[in-house]
């Protein structure tokens, strides 16, 4: 069997597949897709952080962060403060919902993350990752 090297596309239906399956997943069982989970993930290391800050760590432009926070903000998951000293300025903050979410989330992101690892071998899981760091290195730049 001839190896398929069309990467771009290869990359795509991986990605595709995977995310289609994981928002299921969660949707089923926290009520929120995998951007709205990642959000949830950064702001239980960054809790309170600035919408600015969010935005820079999901790659979203301002409306589409703009759009993600009103979805978890209206799902009582994080609710948004102003900083007094800079009226302009917003944290995003979870609420006790949003972590219980949080944690929800994190368990079925885990179960894939672990299916993707499913009858590789530890050279290949190590190799997987390389190839992935490298493609994300490559094209950050």
């Amino acid at each position: 069997m001839k190896t398929d090297e069309r990467f771009i596309f290869l990359i795509g239906q991986a990605q595709n597949r995977l995310f289609t399956r994981l928002d299921q997943a969660l949707m089923k069982a926290a009520g929120i897709t995998a951007a709205q989970s990642g959000a949830l993930y950064y702001l239980m290391e960054h809790d309170g952080c600035l919408l600015s800050e969010l935005s820079r760590a999901l790659l979203l432009d301002k409306s589409a962060i703009t759009g993600l926070v009103d979805r978890l903000e209206s799902k009582g998951l994080v609710e948004r403060r102003r900083i007094a000293s800079d009226r302009r300025a917003i944290n995003i903050c979870l609420t006790g919902a949003g972590r219980a979410a949080a944690r929800k989330c994190l368990s079925v992101t885990k179960e894939f993350n672990n299916a993707i690892k499913e009858g590789l071998s530890e050279e290949e899981i190590r190799t997987f990752s390389m190839i992935l760091q490298k493609i994300i290195s490559r094209f950050s730049r």
